[in-house]
Formats: C-alpha cells, sequence, structure tokens
C-alpha cells in the first residue's frame, strides 16, 4: 500500500508489537503497518460516522477485520491493555493532548506514542513529556507546501526540555535537516514581510516578531 511521505514517516517509527491509531480515517497506516509486519494487531478508531464506515469497509475489503479491530470512539477510552502504541496523527496539538490526559489510566502499558500534531507543537511536546514520556526521534517532512513535525515519544520517567526545544524539537535543532532549515527560513522571510507591509501592527506585535527572527537565528 503506497502511503504519504508523512504517513511512511510514522510507519518507519513504528515499533513491534500492538497499536492504537486514533483518527484512523480510512485505515492506510494502520493497515500498511499489519501486512509488513510492523505490528502483530491493530485497533483503528475513529469518531465520526462516515469516516467509521469507510474505515470498516477498507477493513473488510482487506480481509483483516479480526486482525485490525474498528472502533467507535473519541479517543483511547476503549483500547485494550494489550496496545503498547498510540498513534495520533493529523489533528490539532491541544486535541491531541486533551484526548491523552482524558484517559491517563490507558496510557500504562502504552511505551511509544507517535504524534503528527497540525499546531500546538509545542504544547504538544510539554504535555506529552508530562504524562511520562521522553521525546526519542523527530522528523520534519514536506508535503503538498505544507510542514509536518513527526514526533516519537517513549516511556520513562522524567524529562527537562528547555523553551527552545519545545518550540524548536530538541532532536530537530540538532539535526538540522534541510527540510527544518527551509521551513525556518520560509518563516523568515514572512516575519520580514509583515514587518515591511505598510499595514501598521501594533507594536507589541513587531517585538513580538523580532523576537522570534532572533530566536529562529539562533537556531539555525
Amino acid at each position: 500500500m503506497k502511503l504519504s511521505k508523512r504517513l511512511q514517516t510514522i510507519f518507519d517509527m513504528c515499533p513491534p508489537g500492538v497499536a492504537a491509531d486514533v483518527g484512523s480515517d480510512h485505515g492506510k497506516l494502520i493497515i500498511a503497518l499489519l501486512q509488513e509486519g510492523k505490528i502483530t494487531k491493530g485497533y483503528a478508531i475513529e469518531n465520526k460516522k462516515g469516516p467509521y464506515e469507510r474505515l470498516v469497509s477498507s477493513l473488510l475489503s482487506e480481509g483483516i477485520i479480526d486482525e485490525i479491530v474498528p472502533l467507535f470512539s473519541d479517543g483511547i477510552s476503549d483500547i485494550p491493555n494489550a496496545v503498547n502504541i498510540v498513534i495520533i496523527a493529523g489533528m490539532g496539538g491541544s486535541n491531541i493532548v486533551d484526548i491523552l490526559a482524558k484517559d491517563k489510566s490507558k496510557l500504562h502499558y502504552v511505551e511509544t506514542i507517535i504524534v503528527d500534531a497540525h499546531s500546538e507543537i509545542p504544547l504538544v511536546r510539554k504535555e506529552i513529556s508530562a504524562l511520562g514520556y521522553v521525546i526519542s526521534d523527530e522528523k520534519i517532512v514536506e508535503e503538498d507546501e505544507k510542514f509536518y513535525e513527526i514526533i516519537k515519544f517513549s516511556k520513562k520517567d522524567v524529562a527537562f526540555y528547555s523553551e527552545n526545544d519545545l518550540e524548536f524539537g530538541p532532536i530537530l535543532s540538532i539535526e538540522k535537516s534541510a527540510t527544518f532549515k527551509e521551513k525556518y527560513i520560509q518563516r523568515i522571510k514572512e516575519i520580514d514581510y509583515l514587518l515591511n507591509s505598510k499595514n501598521a501592527l501594533p507594536k507589541s506585535k513587531i517585538e513580538q516578531l523580532i523576537k522570534e527572527k532572533e530566536k529562529i537565528r539562533g537556531i539555525l
């Protein structure tokens, strides 16, 4: 099964085990994980009727509805203790954090959390780390002219991250891949455009943009 660059990155990060994919959509990722032998069993979770029905249809057509169990749920409340990997992709950061925090007891057996947050990424790093995980891997990919940061968390008692670690990623900011640099060079250009535009900006906004630009230059 052909995966997008973003889903392929999540696939490559996933360790062996039993996975729950929250917001599974058509189930492409979790189906690929099972068929390629990455996982032995999966739980595909959807909370909207239409996507859930499409998910069930995909699992039936592949003949794997016994190996991948569809769950009509809005999070991880229904996952069994056998699940040791949770994947949450394609959602806003606060939504991801809420899903995990709401059912913290379900994380007792979860060794790995992989997320693809489309907003509030520093919040995701901070809050999931506070649940007892460390950032063990990070990748940044560009797809359809958008940048996505895929973060893998592994269970560990304590992790301390600086403000820069939370904002830019403790691994991404060290590796400084070409895609990482491209994202923030592009952001500097956006800031310069805003600062040089004819539209008057409040002083506080100007100061905020200048500070952000300085932080980015310090990382690059």
